[in-house]
């Protein structure tokens, strides 16, 4: 489904990424972890086609869905045709609008369809946005801001999902309810590919894996075998 090969990309004249290669299948959940500076949100932006300086310049190698190469494919095309969407790192959601109207303005590539129905499945896996669904943004809580980001992101009726630290600053139980829904979404057909810091959270619930170190993939295989290699578990899970 989407195939990165030898892909190599760079801030300036500072390259982040030295040539790394892996692939997602339809219907996976599928981890990238590793250490701060590590490039794995830069490999997200990489994916989504970010312009500069947002996103890295991809220098060299190349990425593919369903075998087509989208490097030459900008941003808003990654969303509307091959529908892949990022929920970024720290959220980015739109603090002076309300909850509702940042879902709707995510259902901007989907002219002239009813979004009615997907506005309902959203408050349905994310209750607690329902009942704030004519308040600020900005007032939410950091556990709602997340479930607005993920929701903002669905609304674009993705089949593949970017998720870009979703655990981060979130309480334990609510950063768990958000794994357990992101499980229910792929147990639909959704496919996932997420950055995480909480790197035992991520393989839990992953298929498989990607160990990145300085720019380069240096481990990779099932989520449950990197769980138990000794060296993923000194460098990245706590023992």
């Amino acid at each position: 489904m989407l195939r990165v090969t030898n892909l190599k990309a760079a801030y300036g004249k500072i390259e982040a990424l030295h040539g790394i290669s892996f692939h997602v299948e339809k219907g996976e959940i599928v981890t990238l972890i590793g250490s701060n500076g590590a490039g794995k949100s830069t490999t997200l932006k990489a994916l989504m086609r970010l312009s500069p300086p947002e996103s890295p310049t991809v220098t060299g190698g190349d990425i593919t869905f369903d075998g087509v190469s989208i490097l030459g494919m900008p941003a808003h095309r990654v969303v509307s045709d091959i529908r892949m969407t990022l929920a970024p790192e720290g959220r980015r959601i739109f603090g002076n609008l309300t909850v509702m109207e940042n879902l709707q303005l995510a259902s901007w590539s989907r002219k002239g369809e009813d979004i009615g129905k997907e506005i309902d499945r959203i408050f349905e896996l994310f209750p607690r946005l329902a009942e704030r669904a004519r308040q600020r943004s900005d007032t939410l809580s950091g556990g709602e801001q997340q479930m607005l980001a993920v929701g903002r992101a669905l609304m674009t009726k993705c089949s593949v999902l970017l998720l870009d630290e979703p655990s981060m600053g979130l309480a334990p139980l609510i950063m768990y309810d958000m794994f357990r829904t992101l499980k229910k979404l792929n147990a639909e057909g959704l496919t996932i590919i997420v950055v995480e810091q909480n790197a035992h959270l991520a393989l839990k619930v992953a298929d498989r894996g990607y160990v990145l170190d300085t720019g380069e993939i240096i481990a990779e295989g099932p989520a449950e075998e990197l769980l138990h290699r000794p060296e993923i578990k000194a460098a990245y899970l706590g023992g």
